[in-house]
């Protein structure tokens, strides 16, 4: 099924050593997310999804043994006469304790909850993974899968020397999935009802997962431009942060399922990174989620709900802080009357 090829001295060899980005597990996952509108309640359909990946400042000997570290996109496509199940796709670079370089990507199955008939179970539909040699991590790699018109899913890997075809397939012909969109989503959505009892779904993420923590100074990842395609290429212009504890992709499953906990960022808010880039590394200081990576005026201009607020779990303390926040937004909209006399009420515009 692979075709895998590339020029110079730059080998990609087909291997069974698959690391694969699990969900709802142990694993430590920490991204950013595309924002298609900031009161995070827009999703599109996209042809294709694109990123790219470098591992630059990584000394693997200080690794745990058998342990790796993938940076990649991780996307969400969904069923077209099954409303419970979805579909998590993922494209890596990884790099192991042994500074060996990999391609992996793969397809999970999801299916959702349907109380108090079904449980929320998933299955690996593929894992397909390739060991690079004559690359150094720190090259900058880009990483694309695409959905052709005739409905396969291609996937490409490329340098500034060379490109190769990863593979292509029609998903729609592996088993169970026969009825499954050629796209690939973007954008994000709420989830399982209306707040306090849901929770955010993020559609295309870029980010890192590792299969245990890898908690030293040693190791950085780069994710830049991250980006879709519509009718054309777009880069994603607005990008906030995510956690593995929620980093929901539907109602139930999650990529990772534990927070990255050391990870910081370097981004472009906290002027170390230029526009549409972020690098994730271990310092001891753990990235919140809702952080603005980086935000285009398109969106900042229409911003309704603090990102903050909806990308903690939902308990007691979130909720009154969103209860006390819309308490607060009525008092200052309506305004106080000053006595009990008949008049008219007047509004004005909240400064931002």
């Amino acid at each position: 099924m692979s075709d895998a090829s590339a020029a110079d001295l730059v080998e990609l060899t087909p291997s069974e050593n698959h690391h694969v980005a699990e969900l709802n597990s142990d694993q430590p996952y920490v991204a950013g997310y595309h924002v298609e509108a900031s009161d995070l309640y827009t999703r599109e359909r996209v042809n294709a999804t694109a990123i790219t990946v470098s591992f630059p400042s990584t000394d693997t000997s200080y690794f745990p043994s058998d342990s790796w570290l993938g940076a990649g996109m991780f996307v969400q496509g969904q069923d077209s006469e099954l409303g419970y199940v979805d579909y998590a796709y993922y494209t890596m670079t990884v790099i192991d304790s042994s500074g060996n370089l990999f391609l992996d990507l793969g397809l999970h199955q999801t299916r959702g909850s349907i109380p108090p008939l079904q449980t929320p179970n998933e299955e690996l539909i593929y894992a397909y993974t390739w060991e690079v040699s004559g690359l150094d991590p720190a090259t900058p790699v880009t990483l694309t899968a695409f959905w052709n018109r005739d409905g396969h899913l291609q996937y490409y890997f490329s340098t500034d020397s060379m490109n190769a075809t990863l593979t292509s397939f029609e998903v729609s012909s592996l088993p169970n999935c026969e009825s499954v969109i050629g796209k690939f989503y973007a954008g994000t959505a709420f989830a399982a009802g209306s707040f306090p009892l849901g929770h955010y779904v993020y559609f295309f993420q870029f980010g890192v997962i590792s299969n245990e923590v890898i908690g030293d100074n040693h190791w950085s990842a780069q994710l830049a431009e991250p980006r879709i395609l519509r009718n054309e290429w777009d880069t994603v212009e607005t990008a906030f942060t995510t956690q593995g504890d929620i980093s929901y992709l539907d109602e139930d499953w999650m990529w990772g399922g534990a927070p990255y906990v050391g990870v910081s960022a370097q981004y472009q808010e906290n002027q170390f990174q230029g526009p549409y880039r972020v690098v994730f590394l271990h310092t001891g200081q753990t990235l919140p989620p809702g952080t603005i990576l980086w935000e285009s005026t398109k969106t900042s201009d229409v911003a309704m709900i603090p990102p903050t607020v909806f990308s903690q779990p939902l308990n007691f303390d979130t909720i009154s802080v969103f209860v006390l926040e819309l308490v607060l937004l009525v008092v200052v909209a309506v305004g106080v009357r000053r006595d009990s006399r008949p008049r008219k009420i007047t509004t004005s515009r909240l400064s931002e």
